[in-house]
């Protein structure tokens, strides 16, 4: 009975559920297993954010036409359209289209800590000092750390929250001495598609800084993708940035060569 209860306790925590186990050792001592363990991780938490980043990551590389808005509150829309291709987790290029003033910027991003970026006007590519990599881009609520971060599990712990019928929520805590833009994320995961709908982001002081709202996925095959992500800073007096794409193109074939600086200057 005991081996018994043992293997259905490991049962259960493979299918991310909360089981607990009472084992008599001898005389009037027990020993009790109760799930989860560590303070700031579960084994269900890290599933489910395991099962996030492999969502996330399907596609060899996408191509993607979106129009981006800023709202500053009493201020007009800021509108840019932007030509964006992602390859892998490492590689991201975008283009500027519009407007007129910034047409032909163009952005690379290979890391956390390597981004670049080509001003048109004066022909040179300049690299992203890393002090600013956690300010808003171009006066948008996204950060260079918000665009280039694409999993999770390497730098975070998933720890289960709670779940309804469509939605798991989990929270991803930072890993001991692991450098991460937010100390804790809360995401509520779609069931069906394993990809956010919500995320909301905390900083050292646990203060969400930061709410994501990603809708209207559409999928091509095991590839999924939110028509619209929209990220509200709540340090700036709630400036939002709503990002939706009108083109969107999977496994296009793009060349590791397209991510390179000397392509980023000449253009395709």
């Amino acid at each position: 009975e005991r081996h018994k209860a043992r293997r259905t306790y490991e049962s259960i925590v493979e299918a991310m559920q909360d089981p607990a186990l009472l084992e008599w050792e001898q005389g009037n001592t027990f020993k009790l297993r109760v799930f989860p363990l560590p303070a700031h991780a579960d084994k269900r938490g890290d599933k489910i954010l395991g099962l996030l980043d492999t969502s996330m990551t399907q596609a060899k590389d996408q191509h993607y036409i979106q129009e981006m808005v800023t709202k500053v509150p009493g201020k007009e829309m800021i509108k840019q359209v932007m030509d964006v291709h992602i390859k892998g987790t490492k590689y991201r290029r975008v283009e500027f289209l519009e407007p007129g003033d910034i047409k032909g910027m163009r952005i690379l991003i290979l890391s956390q800590n390597n981004m670049y970026t080509y001003l048109p006007a004066y022909r040179k590519v300049r690299r992203v000092a890393n002090h600013v990599k956690d300010q808003g881009f171009m006066g948008t609520t996204f950060s260079q750390n918000d665009v280039s971060t694409v999993t999770y599990s390497g730098s975070y712990s998933g720890k289960f929250i709670k779940e309804s019928d469509k939605i798991w929520t989990i929270e991803a805590g930072r890993k001991e001495g692991m450098k991460t833009p937010y100390a804790r994320i809360e995401i509520d995961v779609v069931k069906t598609h394993h990809q956010p709908s919500e995320l909301r982001y905390f900083n050292d002081k646990d203060v969400k800084i930061k709410t994501e709202v990603r809708s209207g996925y559409e999928c091509k095959g095991k590839v999924c993708a939110p028509k619209t992500l929209k990220l509200t800073d709540h340090r700036r007096n709630n400036v939002w940035t709503a990002i939706t794409w009108t083109t969107w193109e999977v496994d296009t074939g793009v060349s590791d060569s397209f991510f390179s600086l000397r392509k980023l200057q000449r253009g395709r």
